[in-house]
């Protein structure tokens, strides 16, 4: 079942996820210190081993710091360990747009480092690094926070469908983000920065904000189009086999598409309210036709989840129907096996009894006229059931 929005292909993923804090959790190390806001998640499409959506992140690796430096006429790239050697650029709407990318957020200092350098509160640095977030946005004086999820396929690597935590913060003319693993998800956006396609270096630093969520928009709905194609498959087997790990499958992916929902429904009442902020004036009037086309994209994708939901729903009271029908089939043919034995087994009780007068007991073909009697019995009865259809 795929579902095609405005200009872009859409469906969804099947997987299995357990809740957070159940579970293993995926402690993180800083300096010796261990942190337990890391919790295990995973995915699975059943039997499909190619679907397998695994989170997994490596407390040792380093944190990576991915700076553009860009306008309209020249862009800078450098990658760095250490906050200290980011280029200073003054917060000005005048100079160039700086855009930060972290590659990792396990490491504390480096993010106690980043705040303390461009004024992050305390509070703010606490929702970067515990993993576990809801989908929500912050508005203060003079900046924007906005934690979501990155949901994406890890076809290169792994090939399984992975699910992240990402975070922006908007100040000025900065731009933060913040992941948990390093990727390439936003490759598309930083080639059109080093090529000057498109309007991200003609444009303020809100329009690589858009750009940035939009990419993450897209990949939902890469993963719906794969979770139509399931709730496709598990129609086709339905009409085929009845089975409990369908039921099984079924009950997964309704479980999965209420965390999909929880997810994704959020970014409704975000866009709008970027739309109407006024207050820190990062967000330009340009932008907003651009927020609206994001809008109608997230309003798609949460209308494709209701439908899949729905879809969903009506397999397991069709699935509850079939079995049914099974169950009341087995219970006609033993109802009429029974019935077919009643009138035989009452003619041999009667012959069956012990009395000292009985004539046809005596009788030499007695015995061949009983069975045949019942024999056709049976078959008069048969021939009933059978053309009143019965079976």
């Amino acid at each position: 079942m795929v579902k095609n929005f405005t200009g872009r292909k859409t469906s969804f993923i099947p997987f299995r996820r357990t809740k957070p804090g159940i579970g293993p959790t995926n402690h993180t190390t800083s300096n010796g210190r261990i942190s337990a806001n890391r919790h295990l998640t995973q995915f699975a499409f059943g039997a499909c081993s190619s679907g397998t959506l695994v989170h997994f992140s490596d407390p040792t690796a380093t944190v990576q710091l991915n700076v553009f430096t860009y306008d309209e006429n020249s862009f800078t790239e450098g990658k760095y360990k250490k906050v200290d050697d980011i280029p200073s650029v003054p917060l000005t709407p005048m100079v160039p747009m700086l855009w930060i990318d972290v590659d990792g957020v396990h490491q504390h200092d480096i993010i106690a480092q980043i705040g303390a350098r461009y004024e992050i509160h305390a509070l703010v640095q606490t929702d970067i690094t515990t993993t576990e977030q809801r989908t929500k946005l912050d508005v203060f004086d003079d900046a924007l926070f906005l934690v979501c999820k990155l949901i994406f396929r890890d076809i290169g690597r792994t090939g399984h469908t992975v699910i992240e935590q990402i975070s922006f913060y908007i100040k000025d003319n900065i731009l933060i983000t913040f992941q948990e693993t390093p990727k390439d998800l936003f490759d598309s956006i930083k080639n059109r920065i080093r090529q000057g396609k498109g309007r991200i270096r003609k444009s303020k630093i809100d329009y690589l904000f858009y750009s940035l969520v939009d990419v993450i928009v897209d990949h939902y709905m890469d993963v719906l189009d794969t979770m139509g194609t399931k709730v496709e498959s598990i129609d086709n087997q339905l009409m085929k086999t009845l089975k409990r790990d369908t039921l099984e499958s079924i009950y997964d992916m309704k479980r999965d598409m209420l965390y999909l929902r929880a997810i994704i429904s959020p970014l409704k009442e975000i866009i709008i309210k970027l739309q109407k902020e006024e207050e820190t004036q990062i967000m330009q009037e340009s932008t907003n036709i651009y927020l609206k086309d994001l809008f109608d994209h997230v309003v798609q994708v949460n209308d494709s989840i209701d439908t899949y939901r729905e879809m969903l729903a009506s397999f397991i009271d069709f699935y509850m129907m079939l079995n049914s029908n099974a169950m009341n089939e087995v219970v006609k043919t033993l109802t009429i096996i029974s019935t077919i034995f009643i009138p035989l087994t009452f003619i041999s009780g009667v012959y069956g009894m012990n009395f000292q007068h009985m004539p046809e007991l005596t009788y030499k073909y007695g015995y061949y006229i009983v069975l045949g009697v019942m024999a056709s019995l049976a078959i008069l009865m048969l021939s009933c059931f059978k053309r009143k259809r019965w079976f």
